[in-house]
């Protein structure tokens, strides 16, 4: 007797820790499930630049980046600052969501990169945007550009450190308000300047 109730005992001792392994084991898989479902919904923003591939079409834009991938990005309402070209360089700020890429901003760099001339209170006055990141200013007294880069959108002007001059090295960022074939506007917290093209 003594023997029957010592054998029942141990296989309820081993049916509980079966039962309390086995909910381990579930409760672990159902934390792992559940960590996959939420990082695959965080939204993530980048900001890239690329190529205009040729499968671009009105609302997609088809970039192929510095790095050779290709993205397939969303663009909706067809905005592209400077239009979309086959072959163009183009900045894109991009979200992804759910394996979706949407752009909230696009602009087209080569369509960007031109001498842009102003009327001002000496007649006129230039700014040349260049490839490799190269500027410079034209009749702009007090202000010289040297080079120029896009980040979150934004143009950033810069200029070069002069030895021994404290208000050089700075650099000023605008907002692209407009970029077309012929009109560049650029945009400011307090002032907006119109630009057009020179030939």
């Amino acid at each position: 007797m003594k023997k029957l109730v010592y054998i029942v005992a141990i296989l309820a001792i081993v049916c509980v820790s079966c039962e309390i392994g086995s909910r381990n084991t579930a409760e672990k898989e159902g934390e792992d499930t559940l960590a996959t479902v939420e990082s695959t919904e965080l939204d993530e923003t980048k900001e890239v630049r690329g190529q205009v591939g040729d499968g671009s079409s009105m609302n997609m834009l088809e970039l192929v980046t510095e790095q050779l991938d290709t993205l397939n990005i969303e663009i909706p309402g067809a905005l592209v600052a400077g239009g979309v070209k086959v072959g163009d360089e183009v900045d894109v700020i991009y979200t992804k969501e759910y394996g979706s890429l949407t752009s909230s901003i696009a602009i087209n760099v080569t369509a960007l990169q031109h001498l842009w001339t102003q009327r001002s209170s000496q007649g006129t006055q230039s700014i040349e945007i260049s490839p490799k990141g190269v500027a410079a200013t034209y009749n702009m007294p007090n202000i010289e550009y040297d080079h120029w880069s896009i980040l979150n959108g934004r143009l950033l002007l810069h200029s070069p450190q002069k030895a021994g001059v404290e208000s050089s090295g700075y650099t000023d960022t605008f907002d692209i308000l407009m970029l077309t074939a012929d009109i560049l506007v650029l945009g400011t917290e307090n002032h907006q300047s119109k630009f057009w093209k020179e030939n």
